[in-house]
């Protein structure tokens, strides 16, 4: 027979492991925020052209 140690330990691993199954199920079928490019070419030329400005 197991400890309640080990028990707990072991509950508390398969709580951890299990946590937030159903949002990341909810997520994977739903999609989620698509993937897009955070510093694009415009976006730097842009803020460079800005930075020069401002000098």
């Amino acid at each position: 027979m197991a400890s309640n140690t080990a028990v707990t330990e072991y509950r508390r691993k398969l709580r951890k492991a299990n946590a937030g199954k159903a949002a990341r199920r909810s997520r994977e079928n739903k999609g989620s925020t698509p993937v897009f490019p955070v510093h694009t070419v415009e976006a730097d030329a842009i803020a460079a052209a800005k930075t020069v400005q401002a000098e």
